[in-house]
């Protein structure tokens, strides 16, 4: 899927939750960043369930590392795209999809 847009928001002392996920893989999102259906990941608990295919084994909030977050539109209907095998929301306004 092509992506119309990228953003990156600079970011001083943040901190993101680390989820670990029943499938083993690990993502880590602000949590203010939305899943695919409309919650938000600091929502999300042991037991959650993150999309149909994935449940969240574990939530951390941990130290962010870098300088600014960044976050993907794809040219999708929906907005959503995979991280990490799951299927997450993106922070980017789905009126940037003019034309799409």
């Amino acid at each position: 899927m092509p992506v119309l847009r990228v953003g990156n928001t600079r970011v001083f002392s943040h901190r993101v939750v680390r989820l670990t996920l029943d499938s083993g893989a690990v993502i880590e999102l602000s949590a203010g960043h939305p899943t695919a259906d409309g919650r938000t990941f600091g929502e999300l608990h042991a037991g959650s369930r993150l999309d149909e295919l994935h449940s969240v084994e574990s939530v951390e909030v941990v130290p962010y590392r870098h300088d600014a977050t960044y976050d993907i539109l794809p040219t999708s209907s929906t907005g959503t795209y995979f991280a990490g095998g799951a299927l997450v929301g993106s922070t980017l306004s789905s009126a940037d999809r003019r034309g799409f």
